[in-house]
């Protein structure tokens, strides 16, 4: 129980929610202007510069809000492109707060805001960098508020209305990345086993029909490309017979405890312990609900992760309903006088936070040259860091090069770059095809190409005799030699450009001319075979 001290401390703490808002979206600013773009980010690039209904690998929702924050490509700093994931993060700080509250009590609520803003998955892998997840999360947020706000109302009228909004924020969550379909599974459990009265309402299946409604641009477009999504995807958790991957499992399951941050899965734990005790921490239909919510889509990637690689992330929006349960678990048992286990745990989840907030980007920005003891002319392979800073070195240089290719009539100007693979392309493209207005042609696997054979359709092929450029940088190096063998009557070092981090060398771009094309290259996407 809360002492006199702790209600009256705890219920000052609608201000430091907005605070707390502000803080945390200028700390996000600002260290989003201080690294790069990483892989996955520069690769979502491309969805605002080719706008679909879907696309090879995600829904299309990421790529809309790109090009909304940047002002229709106006601006292209990594800042803007981010501005979606920042904002939103914000907004699910506001949402999350208010779930608690209704959950519990407001003291619940802010703990919750305090939580999401501690876990590395919702505050940086989400809330810095742009990712589907980082649009998703408000959605799936804004879901369990109103399938929450629904069980508990009293008024057909509420019901009514909150059952419609749980369609439409499933649907676009899903519109964000398709996972969100967990969301309806965890609903339709809940009310199977404990709300059976909503089958009644002819208003659940308009709410369905919602769902499918704004998720329908998925399948039209699936239908007019052979299903590439579901075939993609399924091949990424489609059991295999090479049996149990144990190394799979524990790097996912580690992945997960470190994403969620580990004093966060304590509380998890702890939470868990009382939940199977039965004791009362919190109204036990909400808690049932979260649960349904949570628990199945970090179960299947866990079963998953047993037979073959995954991405912990992929459970993320799972640990949302176990952080606003957790966050009443604290506030029941929280004691500032006392500093006991939940209140260091919360303090220790927030020193977590701050500690990656702080080391992260010194080491990105400041470690003297590359963690990787690779030699040349692998320099930099292995090296993560190297995803997200230095990139802002190739472009002057390569500009540089370039025109001074022209100049001698060595190339042409309308010379195309040329990416065999999302990436390093998709970094290729944003920082130096697309400012200097260059074509860029995907010539390769479609496996390899992903949205790069969907970006040939505005930029074209390479047609036969004429030239183009090849970028391989030195921590993800492939020889257009080989990679390109017989497709050109010749390949040329053009140059070799040099990135220094803190005065040494970290990594090295090897730029290529690859001179007249023996016939036309390019992934044609409406056909069943490749040019290559």
């Amino acid at each position: 129980m809360y002492s006199k001290n702790n209600t009256m401390i705890l219920s000052h703490l609608k201000k430091p929610l907005a605070q707390l808002i502000v803080v945390t979206t200028i700390i996000r600013l600002l260290i989003a202007n201080l690294i790069n773009l990483g892989n996955d980010e520069v690769y979502y690039f491309t969805y605002a510069v080719l706008p679909d209904w879907n696309h090879f690998d995600h829904p299309p929702m990421v790529g809309i809000l790109i090009r909304l924050f940047t002002f229709n490509l106006h601006c292209n700093s990594e800042v803007f492109v981010r501005m979606p994931g920042i904002v939103a993060a914000g907004i699910n700080t506001w949402i999350i707060a208010h779930c608690g509250s209704f959950i519990k009590n407001r003291n619940t609520g802010l703990i919750a805001a305090f939580l999401y803003n501690s876990s590395i998955y919702t505050s940086i892998l989400s809330g810095i960098f742009i990712l589907p997840d980082s649009i998703q999360l408000t959605f799936w947020l804004a879901a369990l508020y109103a399938m929450l706000r629904c069980i508990k109302a009293t008024s057909p009228a509420e019901i009514r209305m909150y059952l419609l909004l749980t369609g439409l924020w499933i649907g676009l969550a899903t519109m964000s990345k398709v996972h969100g379909v967990f969301l309806w599974s965890g609903f339709l459990a809940f009310i199977a086993v404990n709300h059976r009265g909503l089958l009644k309402s002819p208003y659940f299946y308009i709410s369905l029909a919602i769902t499918a409604v704004v998720v329908s641009p998925i399948l039209f477009w699936n239908f007019g490309n052979d299903f590439i999504t579901w075939r993609f995807h399924s091949e990424r958790v489609t059991l295999t017979e090479q049996g149990i991957n144990l190394k799979s499992f524990f790097r996912t399951t580690i992945g997960q405890v470190l994403y969620a941050n580990p004093c966060q899965v304590i509380v998890f734990v702890l939470m868990g312990k009382e939940l199977v005790r039965k004791k009362a921490f919190a109204d036990a239909a909400a808690v049932a609900l979260l649960l349904w919510c949570s628990l199945p889509i970090i179960a299947c990637t866990m079963l998953v992760s047993l037979f073959r690689d995954t991405l912990p992330h992929w459970s993320g929006p799972g640990f949302i309903g176990l952080m606003l349960i957790g966050s009443a678990w604290i506030d029941e048992r929280f004691s500032i006088t006392s500093r006991n286990i939940p209140g260091r745990l919360l303090i220790a989840s927030i020193g977590v936070i701050l500690f990656v907030l702080t080391i992260g980007p010194l080491l990105i920005r400041c470690y003297p040259g590359t963690m990787s003891p690779k030699p040349f002319p692998r320099t930099g392979s292995g090296d993560a860091t190297l995803d997200i800073t230095g990139w802002e070195q190739l472009l002057p240089a390569f500009e540089k090069l370039r025109n001074d290719n022209i100049a001698s009539g060595k190339m042409s100007r309308d010379a195309p770059m040329i990416v065999h693979k999302w990436f390093p392309g998709s970094h290729i493209y944003y920082h130096v095809a697309y400012p200097l207005g260059m074509r860029t042609i995907g010539v390769g696997n479609l496996e390899d190409l992903h949205q790069f054979a969907w970006t040939n359709q505005l930029y074209g092929h390479i047609p036969v005799a004429t030239d183009a450029w090849y970028i391989a940088p030195s921590n993800d190096f492939t020889d257009p030699a080989e990679n390109y063998a017989g497709q050109f009557e010749s390949i040329e070092k053009a140059g070799t450009i040099t990135q220094r981090r803190n005065g040494r060398v970290a990594r090295y771009w090897f730029i290529y001319r690859l001179k007249r094309a023996k016939r036309q290259l390019g992934y044609q996407i409406d056909t069943t075979a490749y040019i290559f």
